[in-house]
């Protein structure tokens, strides 16, 4: 088994926030450094994300590092509908690398650096 864990250097309370939102999720754990900021600071947390499980933290990481790394993390939705919806609720602050649209293998696809500095690709499977 495979789990992505992002370090998010200080986000990563914000990062879970909006993540729950876009992918209308819960956090299974989290646990939280109380000597810097007890209801703040993630030392770890979990989440599932459409089936797979994500681990994040605030240890460790670099916001300007990772967009230039060679990953992203690419999230399949059931629909255009779903995808729409979740790229809009986490687009804010992001950069585009490719627009929204149709591309030969996805009917709706989009590949974007979100403001915490994590690459993603949204797209909808055939």
């Amino acid at each position: 088994m495979l789990v992505p864990q992002l370090y998010l250097n200080g986000a990563c309370f914000e990062a879970i926030e909006l993540y729950k939102k876009a992918f209308k999720t819960e956090t299974d754990s989290i646990m939280y450094d109380t000597q810097k900021d007890p209801e703040k600071f993630v030392i770890h947390a979990e989440m599932q994300i459409l089936g797979t499980r994500l681990m994040l933290s605030d240890f460790g990481g670099a916001k300007e590092s990772s967009s230039d790394s060679t990953m992203e993390i690419v999230a399949i939705f059931e629909n255009e509908e779903l995808l729409k919806e979740a790229y809009r609720i986490i687009n804010d602050g992001s950069k585009t690398i490719t627009p929204i649209g149709p591309i030969f293998f996805s009917p709706c696809l989009v590949s974007f650096i979100d403001k915490f500095g994590v690459r993603w690709c949204f797209m909808v499977q055939v």
